[in-house]
């Protein structure tokens, strides 16, 4: 078996490689380790600003309306009224029994007696009828519409009136004629053809 050997040459060839290598090293600094940190001045000055002991987010100062409150460890206890009697009134707010005292004295009225009104109101409302008469009565009824025959129309032949209680007179609301002198019978329209048309066009 032949034997191998590192001659001279290369020997150099070697310990080139092994420089080459070793070109981006890291030296060894006494004290040091070889791991990357990278840690600033900055840094280090702000950590030893730091008291000893000290934690972050602690409430150092509570004002309540403007009054400092010296928190109790790290916890502060702020009392919030719950309750409107736990306040003071000075803009003279009403309670509910004052309120309704208040509306009593008034005169103006509840919810259960305008609902009463309205009820009595709806209730007193009569269904309309028609009445043929040759003339008006002295009086008339409410809910009645008064029917007087004539003469000016062919599709109407009755004046309509009602009468008004207030004021104790008739009103007349009206007739039902029907004029229709200003429209166009559909016997009188004639559609425009395809040829008129196109004559139009052009």
């Amino acid at each position: 078996m032949a034997i191998e050997y590192l001659d001279k040459s290369g020997l150099t060839l070697l310990i080139s490689k092994i420089k080459t290598a070793l070109g981006g090293k890291v030296d060894v600094v006494s004290g040091k380790g070889l791991s990357a940190n990278d840690y600033t001045n900055a840094e280090k000055n702000k950590l030893s600003g730091i008291a000893s002991g000290a934690q972050a987010n602690v409430i150092e100062s509570v004002k309540v309306n403007g009054t400092a409150l010296t928190p109790s460890a790290k916890s502060v206890d702020v009392t919030v009224p719950t309750k409107v009697s736990q306040l003071t009134n000075d803009s003279g707010f009403q309670n509910a029994t004052q309120v309704n005292s208040t509306i009593a004295g008034k005169g103006y009225q509840t919810q259960s007696q305008v609902q009463s009104l309205i009820n009595s109101a709806v209730g007193n409302i009569t269904s309309i009828k028609y009445e043929k008469v040759s003339s008006l009565p002295a009086a008339g009824s409410n809910g009645v519409i008064y029917l007087i025959a004539h003469s000016h129309g062919t599709q109407d032949i009755y004046d309509e009136y009602i009468w008004l209680t207030e004021s104790k007179t008739f009103e007349k609301i009206g007739n039902t004629d029907i004029d229709l002198s200003g429209y166009v019978k559909s016997s009188g329209l004639t559609a425009i053809s395809t040829n008129d048309l196109n004559t139009m066009w052009g």
